[in-house]
């Protein structure tokens, strides 16, 4: 039992010393920690206070911090019951705050499971032990922890307590303790959708594109395709900002993506065919797919063109399409709001402030309550598709969400304002970064009880045989920025890991679908500790495991990882050989000449490396093309549980995909693939390189099978 009193009061009236860095800790920041590049760096004053604020703390200035300090105390003991608990494999234990008064008496407890069945019963706080003791107001408070002998069911309770006149809720979370394991997932191919295109598509890869790679896949004995997020972007700003990792929600798909001649109201509409058939959409077309860089505003002003005219069928026409739809805008409210919000943006920017929204506000909310459903059912529709073929689809659940979005907008509280989220300084970004994405509010999401991220988690979960969650540490800690901050003077905010934890693992087992943490960058060991203990992935990327001094000088991929060569972050395989990761450091300022040349020395010496470390009787390596085949049979002889090949290496891309920390100067998340779905669908060379890693990834899996067995 831990017992403690508060002393927040200096002689002078004023906060006594450290008494701003208890009121931080108490609210989970993190104000000291040592960056990526092992320095140690303490938050100012200043950023501490204005963290504080957009946690909701009530602090102007120091002489605020007393009052804060005092509050906070008083409301955490006040509050009888903690708005989530977690029930780890059904059993439940939860603390309640109680006087000393209260303590030798019982609390009534109403248990509201998820189905609708409800447990009542009574319990003697007296025989409940005691977990803490405070005196708060020169009033003896203490927590008393109750524990139910019976289990319950895994899902969504609602758990009500009554002692005396002072009552709690709480949402709880049953939970299993593992995250949905499944079987071995075998090789996966990723490829950006938007790098996609074929003589079919209009500028822009879709999903049809990406049901055809999925059905090539099943030529090369690889299970999976794995995309970037595929989430609604606002395009309209000037410059583009394409960045799939911060969409307006990561509750609707991106429309951009959806092919209009597979829908079933194409046939049926004579202006949508005239428009796809005239010499002018081919000239636009052709002039879209003639450019070097993927035009988003010219793709899906093209593609909505369609899609309006469909939309306009489908409202005029009575029936089956007419009703569905009709239905599916009655069953979702939320459908309802973010067609709303996209079309007041759309006709707020087109028309000056009047005193009635613009006639054409409507016909815009059609069309992106239509194109939400059609993209909607294509998405399934692929989901589906891969899931016959294969293990299924690999889709990113991003972290952020653009500022200025409909999540934003709509869950305003659910976002912490004044601030942005980031990186302290590393290796790579000596000057830290900064997203520009606003973080998730920790005790607002709590007291909601998690809805707005639930939903958006059963969004991907639905379609998603896999989900790789980006940045997992956020399960644990942000580094928050507030306005003006540099990042080398962030702080780190703590979440409720435990909470989001169970929700992840409840969500896994519910919907089997397995959950990989991108944890890369600064990883704290209790990350990875909680990846392992509840049965989540982690990423292995090789060309940050290479270590010529170390033994072994490459790391192999741990069981139970997604193993790469490379992420979009990341340069390509042949861009990492030939260096061009470090000449673009170099042209941006991030290394000097001096460390350039350490640089190049040392990659220099893990090309060797790699070389050297072919499998034993197979032939010197010494091209790019043969190393990049010895890197991926390394990978597939590891106990990875999935190798996942970049589709761009089998050609030897030299060229990234996205420059972390650069901006519209780089076409970052614009280029298309040098080659079409029907070249290199029909290339021997990258279908048998794929068809060679999935054949010695399943033969390392009978080999380490048979081996256990006999063990």
């Amino acid at each position: 039992m831990i017992r403690s009193s508060l002393t927040i009061t200096a002689s002078d009236g004023s906060s006594g010393p450290g008494a701003l860095h208890r009121l931080a800790a108490g609210c989970g920041l993190e104000t000291g920690y040592t960056d990526g590049c092992g320095v140690q760096r303490v938050a100012s004053d200043d950023v501490v206070l204005a963290t504080l604020r957009a946690l909701g703390v009530e602090v102007e200035t120091h002489a605020d911090v007393t009052a804060a300090l005092e509050t906070r105390v008083r409301d955490g003991w006040a509050t009888v019951l903690a708005p989530v608990t977690v029930a780890w494999e059904g059993q439940l234990s939860f603390d309640v705050r109680v006087t000393a008064t209260e303590s030798s008496g019982s609390v009534r407890c109403v248990l509201t499971l998820e189905r609708g069945e409800v447990r009542e019963w009574v319990e003697r706080l007296g025989g409940a032990p005691t977990i803490e003791t405070e005196s708060v107001g020169g009033r003896a408070c203490a927590v008393k922890r109750v524990s139910v002998p019976a289990a319950v069911p895994l899902g969504y309770h609602e758990l009500r307590v009554e002692i005396g006149a002072r009552m709690g809720e709480a949402l709880v979370i049953a939970a299993p303790s593992l995250a949905f394991v499944g079987d071995p997932g075998g090789v996966g191919l990723f490829v950006p959708l938007y790098a996609l295109h074929s003589t079919r598509s209009w500028g822009i890869g879709d999903l049809t594109d990406l049901e055809q790679v999925v059905d090539w896949l099943g030529s090369t004995g690889a299970r999976s395709v794995s995309t970037l997020p595929l989430l609604a972007t606002d395009y309209s700003a000037t410059p583009c900002d394409p960045s799939p990792y911060r969409p307006i929600s990561r509750l609707f798909w991106n429309e951009l993506f959806v092919d209009p001649t597979r829908l079933p109201e194409f046939m049926a509409c004579d202006a949508a065919r005239r428009l796809v058939g005239s010499e002018q959409f081919e000239r636009r077309v052709a002039r879209l797919e003639g450019t070097r860089l993927i035009d988003y505003p010219g793709a899906l002003a093209l593609k909505r063109e369609v899609l309006m005219l469909l939309a306009e069928a489908v409202a005029s026409r009575p029936g089956v399409r007419a009703d569905a739809l009709s239905a599916w805008e009655r069953e979702r409210p939320l459908a309802q709001a973010y067609a709303t919000f996209r079309a007041e943006c759309e006709t707020a920017a087109a028309h000056p402030p009047t005193a009635a929204p613009p006639r054409d506000t409507r016909a815009a909310y059609r069309y992106h309550l239509y194109a939400q459903w059609v993209t909607e059912q294509q998405v399934a529709r692929l989901a589906s598709h891969a899931d016959a073929s294969g293990e299924g689809l690999y889709l990113d659940f991003p972290l952020g969400v653009h500022p200025s979005g409909f999540d934003a907008h709509h869950f305003p509280t659910q976002f912490a304002e004044g601030v942005t989220t980031g990186a302290p300084p590393d290796e790579l970004f000596p000057s830290g970064q900064d997203w520009a994405t606003p973080p998730p509010h920790p005790m607002a999401a709590r007291r909601d009880g998690y809805r707005y991220l639930r939903a958006a988690l059963t969004r991907h979960l639905e379609v998603a045989s896999r989900l790789r969650i980006d940045h997992v540490m956020g399960v644990h800690r942000l580094f928050w920025l507030p306005a003006g901050a540099a990042p080398t003077d962030g702080v780190y905010v703590h979440y409720p890991a435990n909470d989001v934890t169970a929700i992840l693992c409840l969500e896994s087992s519910r919907h089997r679908t397995r959950l990989v943490g991108e944890n890369l960058g600064t990883v704290p060991t209790y990350v990875n500790e909680t990846l392992e203990a509840h049965s989540i992935g982690g990423l292995h990327v090789a060309q940050f495991r290479v270590r010529p001094e170390a033994t072994p000088p490459i790391q192999p991929a741990a069981c139970g990882t997604v193993a790469s060569l490379n992420t979009h972050d990341t340069a390509t395989f042949s861009g990492y050989l030939n260096g061009t990761d470090i000449d673009d450091r170099v042209a941006r300022g991030r290394l000097t000449t001096a460390s350039a040349a350490v640089a190049r020395r040392r990659r220099r010496d893990e090309w060797t490396v790699i070389a050297e470390s072919i499998e034993a009787g197979t032939a010197p390596a010494d091209t790019p093309a043969e190393l990049l085949k010895a890197s991926l049979g390394r990978l597939a002889r590891s106990c990875a549980d999935m190798v996942l090949v970049t589709l761009e290496d089998l050609w030897l891309e030299p060229r990234p995909h996205n420059v972390p920390g650069t901006g519209p100067e780089r076409a970052n998340w614009r280029r298309r693939a040098r080659y079409s779905v029907e070249e290199f669908t029909g290339m021997p060379e990258v279908r048998d390189t794929v068809r060679r890693v999935a054949e010695e990834q399943a033969r390392g899996r009978r080999e380490r099978l048979a081996g256990r067995e006999l063990a």
